[in-house]
């Protein structure tokens, strides 16, 4: 898109084993691919092996029009298989150690960034935190992240098989936006022994202590909270909710895998044109309420993303407004 500066997404790109299916997923590969088929032309910097599980990830980008150029090459350890148990309270994931999206190296993916970026000015950085779990990944990030003065947005999407909590709030610091899920709220809240609010989706004007101490140890300008089927809120720095959207109802289940990197990525997507953050989180809402009717995280037709990505009616603001 001519003049859009090109988004980052940094992590894990690997392949989910459901009962009968392999999908490629990792929610930084999810969200890339998302803005992708929107055509904001987001560079992934990730790494995957030199195997079938790789060839079915470069296969989905392509599909998706997902630029390869920030995607590092493993010839010994294999892309990420990660199996995905479905059970009645929601899914379960076995992720293996030590694998390609473990070694993305500091060197390849900042020159992947010099070479997208040029003499464009910083944009946004997407990152999740599984990744991070090894020490060569943290690194690469914490170049990526030195090397120009991005406006951050993190997806905690905490997994046991990730970094263990003293390494994740090292990383949590200097973020625009912050997103959770309301389980992920409580246990963030818990390692930082504060309060949790109620899990209930709450009321536009609603405050709480908590929400504005992890807006200040964070860094953390917006923090986005999704409450599964019944919606997502919006609170803003001081700890006051902005705004509060309640879920469509799906009109078809296939599967939730994959929801809340539809979220974000549609979240993300209306940033970066400039939309009011107020407006942006009705949109993600309704994006990621229509993906539970596709198996897996990305659709097969790409026609759902036509007419979602109005023009832009002005240049980006230097921050999201929380205006409706």
């Amino acid at each position: 898109m001519a003049g859009q500066v090109p988004p980052l997404i940094f992590g894990e790109a690997l392949v989910d084993a459901f009962p009968n299916a392999l999908i490629p997923g990792g929610a930084p590969f999810n969200v890339a691919c998302h803005l992708a088929a929107l055509g904001l032309q987001p560079l992934l910097l990730s790494r995957i092996g030199a195997d079938a599980g790789g060839a079915r990830l470069r296969a989905a980008a392509t599909r998706c029009g997902l630029r390869l150029d920030g995607i590092q090459h493993e010839d010994v350890l294999g892309t990420a298989r990660v199996l995905v148990h479905e059970r009645a309270d929601g899914h379960a994931f076995e992720i293996p150690a030590d694998l390609a999206f473990d070694h993305i190296e500091a060197a390849g993916a900042l020159a992947a960034v010099d070479a997208a970026l040029a003499a464009t000015p910083a944009g946004w950085l997407y990152h999740g935190t599984l990744a991070l779990r090894s020490e060569v990944s943290r690194a690469a990030l914490a170049a990526v992240r030195g090397s120009r003065p991005f406006r951050v947005f993190v997806d905690l999407n905490w997994r046991e098989a990730g970094p263990t909590p003293a390494q994740i709030l090292s990383l949590l610091h200097d973020i625009e936006v912050l997103k959770l899920s309301e389980a992920e709220l409580s246990l963030l809240l818990g390692w930082l022994q504060l309060p949790a609010p109620s899990e209930a989706r709450p009321e536009v004007g609603a405050g709480h202590p908590s929400l504005a101490a992890l807006a200040e140890r964070t860094g953390a300008r917006w923090i986005l909270v999704t409450h599964g089927g019944d919606g997502a809120a919006l609170w803003s720095a001081d700890g006051q909710c902005r705004a509060s959207v309640a879920a469509p109802v799906a009109s078809c289940l296939v599967d939730t895998v994959g929801a809340g990197d539809a979220f974000s990525a549609r979240m993300l997507a209306a940033l970066l044109r400039g939309q009011p953050a107020g407006q942006a989180l009705a949109a993600a809402v309704a994006f990621a309420s229509a993906s539970v009717g596709w198996r897996g995280a990305v659709p097969e037709d790409l026609s759902v993303y036509d007419g979602l990505l109005p023009p832009a009616a002005a240049p980006p603001s230097p921050h999201p407004s929380a205006a409706p």
